[in-house]
C-alpha cells in the first residue's frame, strides 16, 4: 500500500492536512459513489475533498475530481447544490497529523507525526477535541483534552 494523499481542512483560517476521509461514509448501497476515472497509487479514493469547521459544525467546501469525463468538483457529487455543504451524514474522528513527521509510513495514513489533534464528530457537529503527544513514554499520558 502507498502512503495516501490528504483531504484538506480549515480550522479558524489555518489549513491543515485531514487524515480521516468523511465524504466516504456519505456513499451507501442506496447512494452509491459515482464513477470516477483514472485514480493514482496515492490517491486511491479518486478525490481530494476540502473541509472547514465552523460555528461547532463540519462543512464539506470542495472537491477535485477526475471523471470518465474529465476534472469536475463539488458539483459532480452534489448536483443543484451551492457553496458548502454540512456534513450531517458523518459521525467519527477527524485525525490532524500536527509537527514534524517522526516515522514515514508508506502506507496510507499510518506516518507519525509530533502531536496528532483529534476532533469528534456526530451528524456533522463538534462534540470533543483532543490532542495526543507521540512523543509521551508512557500511552497513559499521551491524550490530553482541549477547552
Amino acid at each position: 500500500m502507498t502512503a495516501q494523499r490528504a483531504d484538506i481542512i480549515i480550522i479558524e483560517g489555518k489549513e491543515y492536512p485531514l487524515f480521516t476521509n468523511p465524504l466516504e461514509d456519505y456513499w451507501t448501497e442506496d447512494n452509491p459513489k459515482p464513477p470516477i476515472g483514472l485514480t493514482m497509487t496515492s490517491c486511491w479514493r479518486g478525490y481530494i475533498a476540502s473541509w472547514e469547521i465552523k460555528d461547532g459544525s463540519l462543512y464539506l467546501t470542495d472537491i477535485t475530481i477526475r471523471t470518465p469525463n474529465g476534472d469536475a468538483g463539488l458539483e459532480y457529487f452534489f448536483p443543484n447544490t451551492t457553496g458548502k455543504i454540512k456534513a450531517t451524514w458523518y459521525s467519527g474522528e477527524l485525525r490532524i497529523p500536527q509537527g514534524d513527521c517522526l516515522q514515514y509510513v508508506h502506507g496510507g495514513y499510518e506516518s507519525v507525526y509530533q502531536t496528532e489533534w483529534f476532533i469528534d464528530v456526530k451528524d456533522g457537529k463538534i462534540v470533543r477535541q483532543r490532542y495526543m503527544s507521540n512523543y509521551a513514554k508512557s500511552l497513559d499520558n499521551r491524550f490530553w483534552e482541549c477547552s
